[in-house]
Formats: structure tokens, sequence, C-alpha cells
């Protein structure tokens, strides 16, 4: 059988008939999602950073200045996600995109700290490394929503088949993040919001609450949809 008549039989299969769908309360790793009519589903708190501009670097510094500030940003990035629990499933170029189980409200807080303490990091902390070159701008996203979580590529290679994660919150914190810009660098979703404790959501300022998040709108899906917006940072000590 020649390779066009095993594409054919092998996306048929995929096209007809139903997947097995298993439940899971673990962010699967690629091993653990056989290639096959499989797929797993959980709550997922989707979290997208978003590079502005990254394009221009090319063209405004050499390209091993480039390579310095993309390295710095992802680098920063990455591991407050991974301080704060997330598991990182892409990165692509200027963009990472995270995942923290959204079965419990702590889980979607420690997501939107992890935003707010890469904030601090971006803009306050080590943005004086960055400025030697260019004024970083940046936008993160998340929401949370179920998730289908399928294994995508060619079998017996690990460096052409990975996981797909299909749901609402990975398209529309991705379209926040897309959107998000200083100084309001980081945007959420309304369900995102009604799930933040009081740390997270208001500032103490004279013996007064302020609320650090403000009515913002995101284009996606076609439409214009409410979300929040803010800010502000969380400094560590």
């Amino acid at each position: 059988m020649g390779f066009v008549d095993d594409l054919d039989n092998q996306i048929r299969d995929y096209m007809d008939g139903n997947y097995d769908v298993m439940e899971t309360n673990n962010i699967p790793s690629v091993e653990q999602v056989s290639l096959g009519k499989k797929s797993k589903k959980m709550k997922l708190c989707a979290y997208s950073i978003d590079m502005r501009k990254s394009s221009d670097l090319l063209f405004k510094h050499h390209k091993q200045t480039s390579g310095k500030i993309h390295k710095s940003f992802l680098t920063i990035t990455a591991k407050v996600i991974r301080k704060y629990g997330g598991q990182i499933r892409s990165f692509q170029g200027d963009c990472i995109l995270a995942f923290w189980p959204a079965n419990y409200k702590s889980e979607i807080c420690e997501a939107v700290k992890a935003a707010m303490v890469t904030k601090w990091f971006l803009s306050i902390k080590l943005s004086k490394y960055f400025e030697k070159y260019t004024k970083l701008d940046y936008g993160i996203g998340l929401d949370w929503s179920e998730v289908f979580i399928v294994r995508a590529g060619i079998s017996r290679n690990t460096n052409n088949n990975d996981l797909v994660f299909i749901g609402k919150c990975v398209n529309l914190a991705t379209g926040i993040a897309n959107e998000a810009k200083g100084p309001c660098h980081i945007g959420i979703s309304n369900s995102i919001y009604s799930n933040l404790d009081d740390d997270l959501t208001y500032h103490s300022n004279d013996y007064k609450k302020e609320n650090m998040w403000r009515e913002g709108t995101v284009f996606w899906n076609g439409e214009k949809h409410p979300c929040k917006v803010s800010s502000y940072y969380w400094k560590l000590e």
C-alpha cells in the first residue's frame, strides 16, 4: 500500500466514529496520550504571553541582540510559570502557552499570581537589562474552561508529534494576550475574575480597597467580548 492510500486510510479512521475520551485531573505529557483515537478531558486555566512587535527587533538590532532579548524574556516567563505550578506546553517564537488545572479557585489564582509576578520582573525588577536595547512591551491573557487534549503528528518520532489543547480558554487567552499591552499588560476573562481571591482583586490604599482591574474588551471569534485588564504587579521580597 502506497503513501496516498496509507494517509487516506488513516484520516478516514480519524474522522469517522467517536474518540475514547478519558477524564483526568492531571495535565498529561505527550507520552501519556495515544496517537490513536484517544483524548483526555479536563478543566484547565490557559495562560498565554506574547511579546509586542518582536519581529521589529530583527530590523533594529543585530540577530545576536534579538536572540538575547528573546531568550531572557522567555526564561523569565518560563521560570515564573513553573514556580507557581504551571506547565508549559508550547514555545512559539516570542510566545509561551502554559496551563494550570482549574478544578479549584486556588489553582486559577496561582495562574493570575504568576502573571502579576512576571509583570514585576519584566517591567520593574529586570527591566534595566532590556532597556539597554529596547523598551519591552508584552501581553498576558488568561481564561479557563473544559479542554480536550489529543496527540497529533507522526508516530515513532517525538520531534514530529505533540499535544493539541482544544477548548475556548486556549483561544480566548491567546486572543487577550495578543491585544493586551502596556501599561495594562495583563488581561483576564470575566470567568477568571469571578474566581479571584481578594488579594488578587483589591489593592489597599490608605485603608481603602481599590480594585486592581478595570473593564476591557477583546476582539475574539469575530466579536468583541468583555474582559478585565490590569496595570498592577505582584512584587516578590
